[in-house]
Order: structure tokens, then C-alpha cells, then sequence
């Protein structure tokens, strides 16, 4: 499959699961707000916990940062570089339904 396929796939899936036109960005709910280290935990919309370990600048670090326990946050997460965790790539504004 090659990467343009790849992104259609995923546009695609997004759209069947209600993502339209913001491929990556989901609703997470915070269990664990972010502390001093930049590190969250947060429940994904499937029920998973994901660890997020670090941010990809300032500015998404200062979205999250205050987000209290239990509040839905639409972000996107990757895979931090070393494989311990997750990075939050993007945050989105705007408010949304509760989880």
C-alpha cells in the first residue's frame, strides 16, 4: 500500500467513525492531569489508557496544561520516538459532549 493509499484509508476510517475532516484528532478524557514532568494519562474514546509523555511544543503543552481530571480534551497523539509513550501532537479547541 503506499502512503497516499495509507492516508485514504485513514481519512476514510475517520469519516466511518465520526472524524470527518480531523483524521487523528479524538476526544480523550483525562484521568491524570499533566504534572510538573509534562506527563498525562488519559483514556482513549475505545477505553484504553494512554500515557502521554511529552508535548510537540509549547503551544500544545499550554492547551493541556490545567485540563482538569475527567475533561475531554480532542487531540492527537504519536508515538514518542523512543516507544515509551505518547506525544500530543495537535490539541483542538472547542468544547465537546462528554465521553
Amino acid at each position: 500500500m503506499s502512503t497516499t493509499e495509507m492516508r485514504t484509508a485513514d481519512v476514510d476510517a475517520d469519516a466511518e467513525a465520526g472524524n470527518a475532516g480531523e483524521p487523528g484528532a479524538r476526544p480523550h478524557r483525562v484521568l491524570d492531569p499533566m504534572g510538573a514532568t509534562g506527563r498525562m494519562t488519559v483514556e482513549t474514546p475505545e477505553g484504553d489508557e494512554r500515557t502521554v509523555v511529552g508535548c510537540l511544543d509549547g503551544l500544545v503543552a499550554g492547551r493541556l496544561d490545567g485540563t482538569a481530571p475527567g475533561s475531554t480534551v480532542r487531540m492527537e497523539l504519536s508515538p514518542a520516538a523512543d516507544g515509551e509513550g505518547y506525544v500530543a501532537a495537535r490539541v483542538l479547541t472547542g468544547g465537546l459532549p462528554a465521553l
